[in-house]
Formats: C-alpha cells, sequence, structure tokens
C-alpha cells in the first residue's frame, strides 16, 4: 500500500491556504472602485459563474499579496515540500487568481483553477485531480463542497473548526492525514466590527432636545429618541461598509490588520449580506417614525456611502464630511423633535467636528511617520502633512469657540433667556480646554482613538462636561 505522506499534497485555495473567499474579495474591491463595471459583470451569470469569475478579474484589482493566510497549514505545506513533498494548488478561483496567489508561495508545482467554461469545483476538481495524479493524491480542503474531491483522495488534510466536517470526511472511507481548526470567533468578532462603543456618538441626536427643551413635547422628544436608535443601527452598518472598503489598507495598518474583514474572521460575504439586508429597513423605519427626520438619516447614509467609496482620500475633505456626519445627527434631532433649526448650533458643529477629525488625522500621520510609511495607506495624505492637519485643526478648534462666545452675546445675554446667563461663560472656557488637550495629545501621537471616544473614557474630558451641565443648570 502506498503511503500517502509520499503522495502529491494538492491544496484548496479559498478558506483553506487562504482565511477568505477571492470571489468575494474580488467583488468587494470591485463595487468600491468601480461599482458600475462591476454591476455589469454580475449579468455574466447568465453564462454561468465561469464567465462571471472571469470578468470580475477584469474589473477589480485588489492587493493579493494582502490577503490574510492560515499560518499553520502555510508552514506545514513548507515543511513537506523541504521534505521534498509535492505541493500543488488547485480551486475553484478563476485561474488567473489562483495564478497571482500562487506567486507569493514558491512551494507550488502546478496551479489549477477555473478556466475555459469550467468552474473547477466539487466533482469537476475531483475529476481534474484524479487526470492529473492517476497514482493519488492527499488533498486538504475546508468545506463541505470538498467532499467530491476528498472521496476521490488517498488521504485528507481538513482545515476547518468544525469536527462534523472532520467525521464526514472518515465516513466516506479518506483517512485525515492531519486537522487544522481555527478558534471560532463567533459573536464577539461581529460585536467588535459593529463598534457599539461608538454609539455614543449618536447621542448628539439629543443636544438640540436638551437645549430647546422648552419646545419639546413627549411625542417629539419619544421620536427622537427612536432615532437615536436607528441610527446606531445604521452607523454600526455603514462601519461594516467602510471596513469592507478599506480592506487593502487595513491589512497594511499596524493596528486595523485584525479588524474583522482584514483579518479574514468575518467573510466579506457575510459583511455585504447583512448591509444589504438590514440597512434598507432601517431607513425604511426612520422615515415611517419621523418622515423629515427619516430623510435626514438618508442622506447620513448617502454621505457616510461617498466616504466609503472615495471621499475619504481626499485630504481635508475627508474631515469636512466627518463634520458634515456629526451635524447631521443633530439635524435628525431637530427634525425628530420637530425644533426650529438653530444656524449658531449647526455651525459651531461643523468648525467643532472638523476640529477633531483633523486631530484624529494628524495623529495618525505622525504614527505613520514613526512607522517609515511616506503615506496613509487609503487615504490621500502624506507623511510631511502634520503641519497643514495642525494649522486648520486649531485654527477650526478657535473658530468654534468664537462662534459659542458670539451665540452668548449676540442671542442668549440679547434675548434674557437664562436667569443668570453669567454661568453660560463655562461653555466657552471648557471647550476652549477640551480643545487643548484633544490638540496637544494628538500632537504628541497619543491620541491613538477617535476623540469623540475619547472623551467619552477621559477623566478630564468628562468632568469639563459636568462643569459646563452645573453651569446651564445654574443658569437657568
Amino acid at each position: 500500500m502506498t503511503d500517502a505522506r509520499s503522495l502529491p499534497l494538492v491544496v484548496d485555495l479559498d478558506g483553506t491556504l487562504l482565511k477568505v473567499d477571492t470571489l468575494f474579495e474580488y467583488f468587494t474591491v470591485g463595487i468600491f472602485a468601480r461599482p458600475l463595471q462591476t454591476i455589469l459583470a454580475v449579468l455574466e451569470l447568465r453564462r454561468g459563474i465561469s464567465a462571471f469569475k472571469q470578468r470580475l478579474t477584469r474589473v477589480a484589482e485588489p492587493d493579493v499579496d494582502s490577503f490574510p493566510v492560515r499560518e499553520e497549514l502555510l508552514a506545514y505545506l513548507e515543511e513537506e515540500a523541504h521534505a521534498g513533498r509535492e505541493i500543488h494548488l488547485a480551486t475553484a478561483a478563476d485561474r488567473v487568481i489562483a495564478l497571482k496567489v500562487a506567486s507569493r508561495f514558491p512551494l507550488f508545482r502546478s496551479v489549477n483553477g477555473t478556466e475555459g467554461g469550467l468552474n473547477l469545483k466539487g466533482q469537476n476538481k475531483a475529476d481534474r485531480l484524479l487526470q492529473q495524479f492517476p497514482d493519488g493524491f492527499v488533498y486538504a480542503g475546508d468545506s463541505t463542497a470538498d467532499l467530491p474531491v476528498w472521496r476521490s483522495a488517498k488521504a485528507a488534510v481538513v482545515v476547518s473548526s468544525s469536527r462534523s466536517l472532520v467525521d464526514a470526511v472518515e465516513a466516506g472511507g479518506t483517512p485525515v492525514e492531519r486537522a487544522f481548526g481555527d478558534k471560532p470567533h463567533g459573536r464577539a468578532v461581529w460585536l467588535k466590527a459593529l463598534r457599539p462603543h461608538q454609539w455614543a456618538k449618536n447621542m448628539i441626536v439629543l443636544v438640540p432636545v436638551a437645549l430647546g427643551w422648552r419646545d419639546v413635547t413627549p411625542e417629539g422628544l419619544l421620536r427622537a429618541l427612536v432615532m437615536v436608535g436607528l441610527l446606531c443601527m445604521v452607523a454600526s452598518l455603514t462601519y461594516l461598509v467602510n471596513d469592507m472598503a478599506d480592506l487593502a489598507s487595513d491589512r497594511k495598518h499596524w493596528s486595523k490588520r485584525r479588524r474583522g474583514f482584514a483579518s479574514g474572521a468575518i467573510p466579506v460575504r457575510d459583511g455585504l449580506l447583512v448591509v444589504s439586508a438590514v440597512l434598507p429597513v432601517a431607513c425604511i423605519v426612520a422615515l415611517l417614525v419621523a418622515p423629515l427626520a427619516g430623510l435626514c438619516l438618508l442622506f447620513y447614509v448617502a454621505v457616510t456611502l461617498g466616504y466609503s467609496f472615495g471621499w475619504k482620500r481626499i485630504p481635508l475633505f475627508d474631515t469636512f464630511v466627518i463634520a458634515l456626519l456629526f451635524t447631521i445627527r443633530i439635524l435628525i434631532g431637530i427634525a425628530a423633535a420637530d425644533l426650529e433649526p438653530s444656524a449658531w448650533l449647526l455651525t459651531f458643529s461643523m468648525f467643532f467636528f472638523f476640529s477633531l477629525a483633523l486631530a484624529k488625522r494628524h495623529t495618525e500621520i505622525l504614527r505613520a511617520a514613526e512607522h517609515g510609511l511616506q503615506k496613509l495607506e487609503g487615504r490621500g495624505y502624506q507623511a510631511g502633512d502634520e503641519g497643514l492637519t495642525l494649522a486648520f485643526g486649531t485654527a477650526a478648534a478657535m473658530a468654534s469657540i468664537v462662534i459659542v462666545v458670539l451665540y452668548l452675546v449676540e442671542e442668549v445675554f440679547a434675548r434674557q433667556i437664562y436667569h443668570s446667563p453669567a454661568w453660560l461663560w463655562v461653555a466657552p472656557i471648557a471647550i476652549f480646554l477640551f480643545s487643548c488637550r484633544i490638540w496637544v495629545l494628538s500632537h504628541r501621537g497619543r491620541m491613538t482613538d477617535d476623540p469623540v471616544a475619547f472623551a467619552l473614557r477621559d477623566n478630564v474630558s468628562l468632568g469639563l462636561g459636568v462643569f459646563v451641565a452645573v453651569a446651564i443648570l445654574l443658569a437657568l
């Protein structure tokens, strides 16, 4: 009997050697880089999945060198190749993709992939390998789609955390040479990708409700609270969209490479399905709850998608868009509670959040320089742009304070809205101190998180917020 360890080892690509599915990786890159051409490529499905895969290779150009690899399996393959064993690649991915990925690893003797109208999957792959290796082969795969190939193989290498798959392979009469199982990620990785810690930002919706409390009805307050919940859902979904748009740059980043989609812990296929199924529902509910606020939410989604599809690569304009998204949150609150919009509040919001967004970019530029990078991947900034972000960011911060002072002098004090308005001077002082703290930390490269999220955990920032709240109560 032939020793299976002496037979060629044929390795699958998607989900086996790689942690990702290259078909959906190509589709995702295409939908963000060339959306129209990618949608047209879907029409090729009428000619079969093989034609669709081939068309995608001409539309999208992902960075295949950044695709996450199953390191434990790769180490095993290299060990076997070093011992003289032949290693081959056979995948249902288009052969063009397979050749590009295989060029990363010099251990493959041959590469088989989908071409010529034949989708190299299941029994088609089994027939191809039996023809290429009449004396037998060992096959490494990861899913039930590989069972026909395992039944034709002399032995199996199973790459899956599912014990039932190993049992199914053995039940088919194929001995398991080696099994590699990833630790299941489950809900934790999804929860992290949805960023629930960022939901606190959406409480900004209630700022106009708090400032205009005299004119807020119980129904208006309820609508505003519902919109906060819907905005949290929508914001989480748009974070998924942004992460899928940033796959290549995140995989090159020193910390973002551990994100769910970038690391391969969450398949981009699942991300696309969740977003396409839930996002429209959330928007429809918002329109039913509060039509005008719902339109503002649709505007928020449109701006966020514009940011993900390309605006984030335009220096300074990307931070303007982030400030606009915060301001739209305020508009949602105004519309939900049926309040009169305040030009002072909206103008302050644009300058203030523009400054905070630039503080984050400033830190990223400094950190990129520390890591020897000449530019921010996926952004339009270069390593020498820290002077630009510092100047615009601090200027915007000071402008926001001037707007608050003008608002107090020109409107609040003149109209005698408050009983003791002098207490309101605490607000511009607190904003000044907070902005100074943010920019000192940013310029030292220590603002590693979103400044708004940082403020919600920073004792100094929270203390300043408490002082402002107490001052407003004393002014009433």
